[in-house]
């Protein structure tokens, strides 16, 4: 997609005034942390697919729209509470949550106002928060709510065909007619990611070598999305081509290097041993911690002659090898 520039002056000579000037956007995968920890976890991380950003809020339209002038979206990870779209750290009272329901009746309102601008801001929103106050007198949605519902929209409806939404979040799958509900945000063919048990927004874990602890080295990139496997749908997603919501029952693992955005992979509640192996390992040879550490620390083998022990063993964690993206 092209930005179109309309050229008045330069350095005040007006001859380039008809001259038009067209930017490509830069294509991105867009990973946006919602929570107090930020992008901390993830610069930690080798990491050339995400381009990752903190937003305090889905509810500021400003930022989402500066966040669409600038790049065209491939794919689109949330990272954040459940149902919750905002940091929860800035406060009860500015948290923009959003269940099904609401989202059901902000659409409804929407609809009343007839033709959606092109550009949805906070002035747009307000007209929505009147309408909403004609229509339900008591306990409709509130301006916080119909932000952050139209920061979603404005999200999900920029991925074009093909392109995914993933929220990292605990247990919104669980509600069925949530991923549907977001899914109507857009009329392009996309897959809409869920989970339906607890999962992982950060992770500052210790490594133990011997008598040496690595503190902070992980992130949520190369692991087992789901800290507890409670539910054995695991994670769903709604294919707006096929009008469908799949039980994928598996587990989903985000990539943080190579083409392919994320894999699922068959779990029980307990990891195997080779998964939990897989994991520590991954968690290591992604960690830019990790290589400072093993370099000043250990001297059993080099880094980089472990580098390919792991490689050899984990044939994925090489970006040359792995699969097309999804």
């Amino acid at each position: 997609m092209e930005r179109t520039f309309r050229i008045k002056e330069v350095n005040g000579d007006t001859a380039f005034q008809d001259q038009t000037l067209v930017v490509e956007k830069k294509k991105i995968n867009l990973l946006i942390v919602l929570e107090l920890g930020g992008t901390t976890q993830f610069s930690r991380t080798y990491n050339d697919i995400w381009t990752v950003k903190k937003l305090d809020s889905l509810a500021n339209l400003k930022e989402i729209n500066n966040l669409g002038d600038s790049y065209e979206f491939e794919n689109i990870c949330i990272v954040h509470h459940g149902n919750i779209f905002s940091d929860t750290s800035k406060g009860k009272n500015n948290r923009a949550i959003l269940f099904s329901n609401k989202i059901r009746e902000i659409k409804l309102v929407i609809s009343k106002l007839g033709e959606v601008p092109v550009t949805i801001d906070d002035a747009y929103a307000l007209r929505v928060f009147e309408k909403s106050k004609l229509l339900f007198s008591k306990n409709g949605p509130d301006e916080l709510k119909i932000k952050a519902c139209l920061g979603l929209k404005n999200l999900i409806n920029r991925l074009p065909d093909g392109g995914t939404f993933i929220s990292v979040a605990c247990k919104e799958a669980n509600d069925s007619e949530f991923l549907k509900e977001l899914a109507d945000f857009t009329t392009k063919n996309i897959q809409l990611f869920g989970n339906t048990n607890y999962s992982l927004i950060d992770d500052g874990s210790d490594y133990k070598y011997n008598k040496l602890v690595l503190y902070n080295y992980r992130s949520i990139l190369n692991t087992y999305l789901s800290t507890a496997w409670q539910n054995q749908n695991g994670w769903m997603y709604y294919d707006t081509g096929l009008k469908k919501l799949v039980l994928t029952k598996k587990e989903l693992w985000l990539y943080s290097t190579g083409e392919k955005i994320f894999a699922l992979f068959n779990r029980k509640k307990e990891l195997t041993r080779e998964q939990i192996d897989r994991d520590h390992y991954a968690q290591l040879y992604f960690s830019k911690e990790y290589e400072k550490f093993h370099k000043k620390n250990v001297n059993t083998i080099t880094y980089e002659n472990w580098k390919k022990q792991m490689e050899k063993k984990y044939s994925d964690f090489k970006p040359a090898v792995l699969n097309p993206k999804k």
